[in-house]
């Protein structure tokens, strides 16, 4: 009996210990990530808080489009355009083909719609952004991150199932990340899917250059100054 008393007395000091150190690593990770974030909250290289016109917007995801939807729109319509000659060379030589006619009008069809579908995405989008119009973000930049947070209003912090949005942490090394500037805004783009506006017009000459000098230089080659055409 004292024999089994004392193993099962050891069998519990072994699960006491073993819970204790199970514990101990949780709150060891809990820290290390309460460390990380006061790390990152205390040295910010600027912050400012913003909003985004739908026009500005519009514009931006214009030039988006122009940057990486277009090429692939113009191979498109270089594709499509030279069968659509082909078949009007035929058509010329002989009017009475009617499968000539009808594959031509096919390509040219095939062509208008891509351009169409283009602008009516665009058209879209802007549609269902227009609500969000008023809504205010918060900018953070560090030295190897961004966040961008958004604010709740009043009203939304006294609605009974009111969930704030969590903040988007992006790394410069972490995801596939391009940047755009012309004279009126930074134009951020996350893996070619999620578009932030950053106007220039809530920023000073200071905050605009700490941004362009930061996005050159961490990204390279996938930061651009573009014109507003």
């Amino acid at each position: 009996m004292d024999n089994n008393e004392n193993k099962n007395q050891e069998t519990e000091l072994e699960e006491v210990k073993t819970e204790e150190a199970v514990e101990t690593a949780e709150k060891a990770v809990d820290n290390a990530d309460e460390v990380e974030e006061a790390q990152i909250e205390k040295e910010p290289v600027l912050s400012f808080e913003y909003d985004v016109k739908n026009e500005e917007e519009e514009r931006a995801f214009l030039a988006f489009q122009k940057k990486f939807v277009y090429a692939h729109n113009w191979k498109i319509t270089a594709a499509f355009g030279v069968v659509a000659v082909l078949f009007i060379v035929s058509i010329v030589r002989n009017p009475s083909g009617y499968l000539n006619w009808v594959l031509a009008f096919i390509c040219l069809a095939i062509i208008v719609l891509t351009w169409y579908n283009t602008r009516r995405i665009r058209k879209y989008l802007m549609q269902a952004l227009k609500p969000l119009e008023d809504d205010k973000y918060v900018f953070t930049l560090y030295d190897d991150s961004f966040k961008i947070e958004t604010l709740p209003t009043e009203e939304e912090k006294q609605e009974e199932d009111f969930t704030p949005v969590p903040p988007r942490i992006v790394g410069f090394e972490d995801i596939s990340l391009n940047v755009l500037e012309n004279d009126e805004m930074f134009i951020i783009i996350l893996k070619k899917e999620t578009i932030y506006v950053l106007a220039k017009r809530v920023m000073n000459e200071q905050q605009q250059e700490t941004l362009r000098k930061t996005f050159s230089e961490l990204l390279d080659s996938d930061y651009e100054m573009i014109d507003n055409k």
